[in-house]
């Protein structure tokens, strides 16, 4: 089966940034895992062809225990509603916690830029609340509820340094 054009463009994108990642077979799935500030971060690329869609999906390495899963659930949706682009989930049955970001490209224009900001941004997300995440499931069943997310969000210790301008 041959690739759709945007699956081209994807893979073209990460050949480009020197990425090194694996193709699922039978689909049109990209693999990576990239060392971020804090953390290893999985990341997963699917091309939908024929709507020209790429959703990135990147993956925290912290599992959350069902008995923190409250906690990162309010860290989520409050770090969601400060978003512009994206949004964080919580698989309730896994304690998996992602970032997806999708995007629709109009046919014929499979900008690489666009497809290699999307990783970025996935990767950035991911990196920036693991440390939030680490807190809250250190953080002992028994003192849980002396735990303020709010509280929480306000340490800048806890942020990746910015970017260094180029």
């Amino acid at each position: 089966m041959p690739h759709s054009a945007l699956f081209a463009a994807t893979l073209s994108a990460f050949k480009a940034q020197s990425w090194v990642f694996r193709e699922v077979p039978g689909m049109e799935v990209i693999e990576a895992d990239f060392e971020a500030h804090h953390t290893k971060v999985p990341l997963h690329v699917q091309v939908y062809g024929d709507p020209n869609i790429a959703s990135v999906v990147a993956r925290a390495s912290t599992t959350v225990p069902k008995t923190h899963q409250i906690q990162v659930a309010e860290l989520i949706m409050r770090t969601n509603k400060e978003l512009n682009l994206g949004n964080f989930e919580l698989d309730w049955d896994d304690g998996v916690v992602m970032f997806r970001v999708t995007n629709i490209f109009p046919h014929g224009h499979q900008d690489e830029r666009i497809l290699a900001s999307l990783v970025h941004a996935a990767i950035a997300e991911i990196d920036r609340i693991t440390p939030f995440l680490g807190e809250i499931c250190r953080t002992p069943k028994g003192e849980l509820i002396l735990l303020r997310v709010t509280d929480l969000m306000k340490r800048q210790d806890l942020l990746p340094p910015a970017p260094a301008s180029e």
